[in-house]
């Protein structure tokens, strides 16, 4: 399945940010497509030992993964806010879903996180390059990963050029200022109980 075909299913659009990169091929694993090494945030079946914590979800699983979402406010008897769009677009292990709001259109894409042990929603990251700079910074800085890996090395790209300098820097201390830069986790109106 393609982007394309989602959000003509499900009559929302991704953020320019994240289709930018989907345009670029970087996700084409995503369609259900064969996977490469220089995709963005590669699947489990590639090295499952570099693999972050969560899944970007292939565009087959998004109508049911938005379904999950909006079904778990109803049955915590939450409402959400009006005008909201949820559109799904990862999921963490611990059965938490990241998001964006589709009726924002906002070209940088902020991003969303539904937490599935309070049911409330945050906002952890301003844009998508945020969230994904963010993700290449943990693994550093808890020294699961060097910096010179490739799964780290074919991401950067990704990143603002004023992000890419840090990371060519090899400064960790700046590294982890990124790292707190680029989260936000502040509450949001999103769902009222």
């Amino acid at each position: 399945m393609k982007l394309e075909t989602v959000e003509k299913k499900l009559g929302l659009t991704y953020p320019r940010a994240f289709r930018e990169i989907y345009e670029a091929g970087a996700l084409r694993w995503l369609c259900g497509r064969p996977q490469a090494k220089a995709h963005l945030f590669p699947n489990r079946l590639l090295e499952q030992k570099w693999y972050p914590y969560w899944n970007l979800l292939p565009f087959s699983m998004t109508e049911r993964m938005l379904g999950t979402l909006r079904l778990r406010i109803k049955l915590d008897r939450g409402r959400w806010k009006e005008g909201a769009q949820p559109l799904p677009f990862a999921a963490d292990d611990d059965g938490d879903i990241y998001f964006f709001d589709a009726a924002l259109e906002d070209p940088a894409a902020p991003v969303f996180n539904w937490a599935r042990d309070c049911g409330e929603i945050e906002l952890v990251h301003h844009s998508f390059e945020h969230f994904i700079c963010s993700h290449l910074c943990w693994p550093v800085l808890h020294q699961e990963m060097p910096t010179d890996h490739w799964w780290i090395q074919n991401q950067l790209r990704w990143l603002a050029p004023d992000h890419q300098r840090v990371w060519a820097s090899g400064d960790m201390d700046a590294l982890e200022a990124l790292f707190l830069q680029t989260n936000c986790c502040k509450g949001t109106d999103y769902v009222s109980y």
